[in-house]
């Protein structure tokens, strides 16, 4: 009982500081937006290491082709560690590798990033919706930028399934980026980004496919806002 109060406790906080920020954002004097249509893939798999399934592997690879899908704007490559607290709440800590291969005006400004990154999701079913919550820490590790920048995410997802045993349905997503400190050519400190995605899942064997829209609005680095586009499509093995 107490861990659940602690839990949704936790949960509140992080939700009042990123709504906050983003107010806060949305005030400031807008610079030139950008518009850009894009193609995100996404593979990831997750596997468990001992018969408990306590502890397990995750790994995720999403190339994303931009400049209305001529080019390969970023890659992530992202692997972790986890650990199953119970059946609602896991932890996470990993890296990831993620480099642009070209900038918000598609100059062919290659960058290179590293990311240490910590996480918690907790899942829960309430009115017939299943429920996550994911919290996640990065350390960002940019190239030329002064120092690493420190940024918090949170997603909020809900899928409702249209056949008795779930195996297809309807998902969708919101999630709000913000950085925790300002760095010399790298990001500024506040709102970031808020992402969002709408569309059917389905279900097969150990594997969940999702298709649908994902809209990003960004700031970029102090060179203006920009409204991504994009067509998702996804498959998540969980073994």
């Amino acid at each position: 009982r107490d861990s659940g109060v602690m839990k949704s406790s936790l949960v509140s906080r992080v939700l009042v500081v990123l709504v906050v920020s983003l107010i806060l954002a949305r005030q400031q004097p807008c610079l030139a937006q950008q518009t850009d249509f894009q193609s995100w893939s996404m593979i990831t798999a997750t596997a468990s290491l001992d018969a408990e399934k306590k502890f397990f592997v995750y790994a995720e690879v999403q190339p994303r082709v931009g400049d209305n899908i001529s080019r390969l704007e970023r890659l992530l490559m992202r692997p972790a560690l986890g650990y199953n607290l119970n059946k609602n709440v896991a932890l996470y800590l990993g890296y990831a590798w993620t480099p642009t291969f070209m900038d918000a005006h598609y100059d062919g400004d290659f960058r290179n990033e590293n990311r240490i990154w910590q996480q918690v999701l907790i899942k829960h079913t309430d009115f017939g919706i299943d429920w996550q919550h994911r919290i996640r820490q990065e350390q960002r590790i940019i190239e030329d930028a002064s120092g690493p920048s420190n940024r918090t995410r949170y997603l909020l997802r809900g899928s409702y399934g249209l056949a008795d045993d779930k195996s297809f349905g309807v998902t969708g997503y919101n999630e709000i980026f913000v950085t925790e400190n300002s760095t010399h050519r790298g990001p500024k400190g506040g709102f970031d980004r808020d992402r969002f995605f709408a569309g059917p899942y389905m279900v097969s064997g150990p594997a969940r496919y999702e298709v649908g829209y994902l809209g990003e609005y960004a700031r970029h680095f102090g060179s203006g806002s920009r409204m991504i586009n994009a067509l998702l499509v996804s498959a998540n093995f969980n073994f």
